[in-house]
């Protein structure tokens, strides 16, 4: 069963597939969420007199064999000559950018801090247990900017990454080495299926230094000091290709934590550097902060690779993503 797209009317779901074309949906890791757009086929003639007419604010399903994907608000639409009208959809992650907060954490757990701030605004949540203490004041904040800082802070001392994301309605939050994905699939319903990872095309690869740092200092905001709180080093990267620095800055409280804060960024800081992209048989399980892993030796795609971004089209019912990739 190929894509489908319903809108919610009247608390009733309406299968709109039928006038959907160009249907694509796409997420970004530096971003939160998942955006959709497609062309809807609609304009004043009899033809189209029973056509759902959608609007601004309408709820978006997109639904795949059965199985419910994604939950989209219809935030902007365009016309197109060609096809009626473009609409422009997010998913509910999009309303922890449009508010705004003021919140106080005073030595809670980073996990409790998140769920007090979602509670605020009856936000569904699953979140892993991170025991990071948490001690800040945040003022004029969107929500997802306070999340971020608070996982931020939570990879500084710990060295571990965690991902959100809007699964339906509910935001999930996890230690990104548990987004390991396997994607399946199967060119025929009487073929075997295969990992979508073993048939890559336009593949593209650059390895580089430029953002490499092999050196770390940790210092005190204070402004009448210049203490280094925490220094590390990597000597045999630096005789390799030079001394590159990297100084952070952290506020008292976090000044216990500065080794930890130090040797944590040198970890993430200290490599070279792979950006790839590629295109992939689409799989509804690819998503920006996944990892999938491959074993491409021909072009040395070999290895586990976090999902940077990922585009899914899907045209006369085939389905295909493009992804672009980063060392785990």
């Amino acid at each position: 069963m190929a894509h489908q797209l319903f809108v919610y009317k009247n608390n009733q779901p309406k299968n709109i597939t039928e006038l959907v074309g160009n249907l694509s949906w796409s997420s970004n890791i530096d971003s939160l969420g998942v955006e959709l757009s497609f062309d809807y086929a609609y304009n004043d003639s009899q033809y189209f007199q029973n056509a759902d007419i959608l609007v601004l604010g309408d709820h978006i399903i997109l639904i795949n064999d059965g199985k419910e994907l994604h939950r989209f608000v219809i935030v902007s639409q365009e016309p197109n000559e060609r096809f009626g009208k473009k609409f422009t959809c997010f998913d509910y992650a999009w309303y922890l950018n449009k508010n705004e907060t003021v919140i106080q954490f005073n030595k809670i757990s980073a996990s409790d801090a998140i769920k007090k701030l979602l509670d605020r605004f009856e936000i569904k949540h699953s979140i892993a247990p991170i025991s990071t203490s948490i001690t800040k004041i945040y003022k004029d904040q969107p929500v997802s900017d306070i999340l971020k800082d608070i996982l931020e802070q939570v990879t500084n001392e710990t060295g571990l990454k965690y991902r959100m994301e809007m699964r339906i309605d509910t935001l999930h939050i996890e230690k990104q080495f548990d987004l390991l994905i396997n994607p399946m699939a199967r060119l025929s319903s009487n073929t075997a299926p295969f990992p979508v990872t073993a048939a890559i095309s336009r593949p593209s690869r650059k390895t580089s230094i430029e953002e490499m740092k092999n050196k770390v200092i940790v210092v005190s905001d204070d402004e009448k000091s210049t203490k280094i709180l925490a220094s590390i080093q990597d000597d045999v990267n630096i005789g390799k290709y030079g001394s590159m620095q990297e100084v952070i800055i952290v506020d008292k409280k976090n000044e216990a934590q500065a080794r930890n804060i130090a040797k944590n960024n040198l970890s993430e800081l200290n490599r070279v550097q792979e950006d790839v992209s590629l295109e992939l048989l689409g799989h509804d399980e690819i998503r920006a902060g996944r990892i999938l892993e491959f074993n491409e030796t021909t072009t040395g795609i070999v290895g586990r690779y976090v999902i940077k971004s990922d585009n899914h089209t899907v045209s006369n019912g085939i389905h295909k993503v493009s992804v672009t990739l980063g060392v785990e």
